[in-house]
């Protein structure tokens, strides 16, 4: 739908009944309320009593509850719309100030083309296109809305007359034929229509059937409605026989209006050159793009760039975008635009005669012949339209050689690869924007949840819309990766299958929406044989690399891929980014396929027998890759600085180490289980650590050393569980088997650290001993350092806060020994949190060196710990700001599923000082950050502080001391 710039509230009655608020469709309710939204569009502003809104909604015969009925109708109507509905003494109404209505876009358009002939054909094929089907189709209601319904069918008519009028006026003859025929064929006694069909044939050279199409038309009067022609038919008739030469030279047929036949004669007189388009009238609606339409207006504004070329994947959209961008621009060239279609020619050197073909079709002239057509173009103002370029670049020297000799001529050219002919401006399209969560806002706002809908609705009208469907739409158009054409495929199999049952046909993406939709070229009737478009086109080189491409998750750089096809990939690589089958992300030097294009590849390589040795090159390359990870946290460096270096590979090493696991390939599943550890560490990943752990442990037996340290990193991220302890206890049983002390001390506190979670005062008491033992003259640095520290939480909670401040001193100095970065910023924040209670003072100084050293360490339960002690200190300081820390820290423990206790008693003292009851209304605040993001602006607000600022931390109540 086309809309009017600068309004946020648009309604569309040229079709099924629709609204747009901000840019974004929100379903419209069905039955009554449809109804009820339309009587008020059509009352233009004037406000309708509750007794005419009865009567439009139930006749005569309304129903006894028909007055609480429309109450509760207004209602729902009120809470879809808001401030648009309003009441007064005389009745409900919309404002009229704050909305748009397509219907009005259609009549401005209609008036401006009768007092412009010479551009009248494109403003009223611009008005036409407004109409997406019959309007108001999904509005069951009889009285004043079936009239405007009737009403805005005769305005499409009237519309489509006076756009034939104008082709006519333009030179339009043969090609109008068929659509005036089958117009007065559905309309037989509009006189009109057969006077255009008489004039059309007659241009054409088809006097005799002009001729019959008068006596047909005389027929039909006199049997129906017993009258002869008009005197304008009759006229035109006799001219006809005379072959007056003036109906060819003349643009002005029969029953021409008053306006435009002025217009027309003034156009005439002043030598207007005539100016026609042959653009194809796309048959949906445009979704989206707006941002590329900007984009792409710029460039057109631009006098200098005349040609741009738009690339991108198979199915991303490009064609439709083309002819959008093609007709927003096409008044601004005296002679219009023409369109060229390259899809069926196979030889480049048919290009030249292709594009002379397609400017005789559309001037009904003789093509100029492809060797004339530098000449042809010289001195013509045109814009030149190509799509599907991508498989005959040997012709690319083309568009520049024209461009040379034709000043006036801009080029626009669709191709799944760049031109590289200078002068090009490559705009590269992007694939539909996705909802980033299952929000309704997102998805609301989702242009390919908005496409999806659209296309699904035509195909099945009785589909409800609601919260429950949009959220699988929102699955199904992540799993298609956005792009149009995968949408539209899957979307049109809603006539015979519930959204939910074309989401399990993603199971086989690439067959989605097979033959589904008749009017597709073959290329595009499936995803499969989309993609296999641009891969006929590659060399083979570039074919073996990009089958290897497939056996990523996720992105990859050069690198990796060359290391998984088994030799250098430049040449190749850059022909695929040029293909648009793979692309840059976003820092510019990983790539990224689309998943679609993913399975294409993986397909194609397992098909040529490859794909057991290209999983064995990937497998082997990310094991070594992973090893300075590994070492690293092991040498105490923190999980985030461990883990930052392997993060955009996540993904690509944990389907190594799946398929390391399957493939018994126990030497590179074991490395490549030891690299993920930092990832773990840093995400808190539990479930992907103990499955991938156990598998691994169950399919191999790895050497000791290796065992023990990957049941450590299981155990950590168990440990912040309050109700699991399986894989720890798992680690003390095994170490206690091993003699391995450092490793008993780290499952011994990892349970302690359990029953602290759990609050469990009984098993922290039974288990100090052991703790206590564990503090041995040979015990090393590592086991020192972490039995202090769950000491000194045990001596906080117990409110014993000098012995705390000494054990969390003696843990951060172990790990000072060890260099191990994150034992060192978790005793350094638990000796704030003893030293803050004894003292009753939080020092911003304090506070900074901790924030610090856990934006360091970037593991998740800490940055919550340190959110939680920036919120205590503001709720003495600053109480406006410390729901915002909260916030942040509530959504990092939600996302762990941790408690984090005692070190949530900071949380708990806050919401008492700010009178927050529930703990729940916390989510609904500041807007969602990542762990890290929260501790940068958390740090920044702590630095606009006084450094020698203390802020109060006294006892709220027993809340401090009281055990759970």
């Amino acid at each position: 739908m086309v809309w009017v710039a600068g309004r946020v509230a648009r309604f569309g009655v040229l079709g099924p009944l629709v609204f747009e608020r901000d840019g974004r469709l929100v379903a419209v309710p069905s039955g009554r309320q449809r109804s009820l939204l339309a009587l008020l569009l059509l009352a233009g502003g004037v406000p309708l009593s509750r007794d005419r809104l009865i009567d439009e909604l139930w006749g005569d015969r309304p129903p006894a509850s028909a007055v609480s009925a429309l109450h509760v109708h207004l209602s729902k109507l009120r809470a879809l719309l808001g401030g648009l509905l309003q009441l007064d003494t005389a009745g409900y109404s919309l404002a009229p100030a704050g909305i748009e209505l397509d219907v009005w876009r259609f009549d401005d358009l209609v008036e401006r083309a009768q007092s412009d002939s010479d551009r009248a054909p494109v403003l009223l094929r611009e008005a036409l296109g407004l109409f997406r089907g019959e309007p108001l189709s999904d509005v069951a209601a009889e009285g004043s809305v079936a009239q405007w319904r009737r009403a805005l069918e005769e305005k499409r008519l009237q519309a489509r007359l006076l756009r034939i009028d104008a082709d006519l006026q333009h030179g339009g003859a043969g090609e109008l034929v068929p659509e005036v025929a089958s117009l007065a064929a559905e309309h037989p006694f509009e006189e009109r229509l057969w006077g255009q069909l008489m004039l059309a044939l007659y241009r054409a050279d088809r006097q005799a059937e002009a001729l019959d199409a008068y006596q047909r038309a005389r027929r039909l009067l006199a049997e129906e409605l017993g009258l002869e022609p008009g005197d304008q038919l009759a006229q035109l008739q006799r001219r006809i026989l005379e072959r007056d030469p003036e109906l060819h030279a003349q643009a002005r047929p029969a029953g021409h209006p008053p306006a435009a036949a002025a217009a027309e004669a003034a156009a005439a007189s002043a030598g207007a050159a005539a100016r026609s388009s042959n653009l194809p009238q796309p048959v949906t609606q445009l979704v989206g793009r707006l941002d590329e339409l900007r984009a792409l207006g710029d460039l057109m504004d631009d006098p200098n760039v005349r040609l741009v070329t738009l690339t991108g994947p198979g199915g991303v959209g490009k064609t439709r975008l083309l002819l959008e961008l093609a007709a927003r621009h096409e008044h601004a060239y005296r002679e219009g635009a023409v369109f060229v279609r390259l899809e069926q020619v196979t030889d480049p050197a048919l290009v030249a005669a292709e594009i002379a073909s397609a400017l005789g079709h559309r001037d009904q002239a003789d093509a100029p012949g492809a060797d004339a057509l530098p000449n042809y173009l010289r001195d013509r103002e045109l814009l030149l339209v190509i799509d599907n370029f991508e498989h005959l670049l040997a012709a690319a020297i083309l568009p520049a050689e024209l461009l040379a000799v034709a000043p006036k001529l801009r080029v626009l050219v669709s191709s799944r690869t760049p031109l590289r002919i200078r002068g090009e401006q490559v705009f590269d399209v992007p694939p539909l924007e996705l909802p980033a969560d299952e929000s309704d806002a997102e998805l609301a706002d989702s242009s390919a949840v908005q496409m999806f809908l659209q296309c699904a609705v035509a195909s099945n009208r009785n589909l409800a819309v609601d919260a429950s469907l949009t959220r699988i739409v929102g699955r199904i158009c992540r799993a298609l990766d956005g792009l149009p054409l995968a949408i539209e495929l899957a979307a049109s199999r809603a006539a015979v299958l519930t959204p939910a049952q074309i989401s399990e046909q993603l199971a086989q993406p690439l067959s989605i929406g097979r033959r589904a939709l008749r009017d597709l070229p073959d290329r595009q009737q499936s995803l499969g044989t989309t993609i296999r478009w641009s891969y006929d086109l590659l060399t083979p080189a570039a074919q073996e690399v990009f089958r290897a491409a497939g056996a990523f998750i996720g992105g990859f750089d050069a690198a990796a891929l060359g290391a998984t096809a088994g030799r250098a990939v430049g040449t190749d690589l850059d022909e695929l980014l040029e293909t648009s089958l793979i692309r840059r992300g976003v820092d510019g030097d990983r790539f990224e396929l689309l998943e679609l294009v993913r399975v294409f590849a993986s397909s194609e390589l397992a098909q040529t027998g490859n794909l057991e040795p290209a999983r064995a090159r990937h497998r082997a390359y990310f094991a070594e890759y992973v090893a300075p990870a590994s070492r690293a946290l092991d040498a105490g460096t923190s999980p985030g600085e461990s883990a930052a270096p392997i993060l955009a590979d996540h993904a690509n090493i944990r389907a190594a180490l799946e398929n390391a696991i399957e493939a018994g390939d126990e030497e590179s599943a074991t490395a490549l289980a030891l690299g993920l550890r930092p990832l773990w560490f840093a995400g808190m990943m539990r479930q992907e650590s103990q499955e991938l752990v156990g598998r691994l442990l169950e399919r191999f037996s790895i050497p000791a050393e290796y065992e023990i340290a990957l049941l450590r990193a299981v155990s950590f991220v168990e440990g912040f569980s309050p109700s699991v302890s399986a894989w720890t206890r798992r680690l003390a049983d095994r170490a206690a088997e091993l003699g391995h002390p450092d490793a008993l001390a780290t499952a011994l506190g990892n349970l302690f650290g359990r029953a602290m979670n759990a609050r469990d005062r009984d098993e922290m008491r039974r288990m100090r001993p052991m703790l206590l033992a564990l503090l041995t003259p040979d015990a090393s640095p590592q086991a020192l350092g972490w039995t202090h520290y769950f000491l000194a939480v045990d001596a906080y909670i117990d409110g014993r806060f000098d012995d705390a401040c000494e054990h969390a001193a003696q843990s951060a100095a172990s790990a000072h020994e060890l260099g191990h970065q994150y034992m060192f910023a978790t005793a350094v924040t638990t000796r704030l949190l003893a030293e803050s209670a004894r003292d009753r003072a939080i020092a911003q100084a304090a506070l900074a060196e901790v924030l610090d050293l856990v934006r360091q360490v970037s593991v998740q339960p800490l940055a919550a710990f340190a959110l939680w002690f920036v919120a205590r200190y503001a709720a003495a300081v600053a109480p406006d700001t410390s729901a915002q820390w909260l916030t942040h820290a509530e959504r990092i423990v939600v996302a762990i599923d941790s408690e984090l206790w005692p070190e949530s008693i900071l949380r708990d003292e806050c919401l008492v000082l700010l009178g927050i009851a529930e703990r729940g209304t916390l989510l609904d605040g500041a807007p969602a950050l990542g762990h890290a993001a929260a501790l940068a602006e958390a740090a920044a607000w702590l630095a606009t502080r006084d450094p020698s600022e203390s802020a109060a931390r006294d006892p709220v109540g027993e809340l401090t001391f009281t055990v759970g």
